[in-house]
């Protein structure tokens, strides 16, 4: 089953949604890389992610180190192969020209990060009911060669 990709760089916040996804009846297992840079090799199957397997999902953090998630989600969407993918922008900016950008490079949804605990709790609830009740998924594609 193909994954959902988590892209964060804090290892609490990171944890902290790795717990509560093995609590949810996630329908995937969610793969983690920490940066920009490891998120576009996951996606390109570059160096130590070969053999990674499209991602169903993407949970792209904005304000990395390195390659931002902006620029991520600029090339991801760029590109004929991926840009299929859904992403959801899941950041503790509320700033309007984070949130504009980030739909004009075409991010699927933008998601307030909360501080951990409940709010992040019900923040990943609602994720989960959305896109993994209530809507429908494309189904992973194969680059073409």
């Amino acid at each position: 089953m193909n994954p959902l990709l988590l892209v964060e760089d804090s290892d609490p916040d990171a944890e902290a949604l790795m717990r509560i996804a093995k609590r949810l009846p996630l329908p995937v297992p969610v793969v983690r890389v920490r940066d920009g840079e490891n998120a576009l090799d996951y996606l390109y199957r570059r160096g130590a992610h070969e053999d990674a397997e499209r991602p169903t999902l993407i949970l792209l953090d904005m304000h990395m180190p390195g390659i931002s998630g902006r620029d991520v989600l600029a090339t991801l969407k760029a590109d004929p192969d991926l840009r299929s993918i859904p992403v959801i922008i899941f950041s503790s900016s509320l700033d309007v020209g984070d949130v504009q950008g980030a739909y004009a490079d075409g991010a699927n949804s933008y998601l307030f990060k909360p501080e951990i605990g409940p709010q992040l709790q019900a923040t990943a609830e609602a994720l989960h009911a959305f896109w993994f009740k209530a809507a429908r998924l494309p189904e992973p594609q194969e680059p073409e060669a």
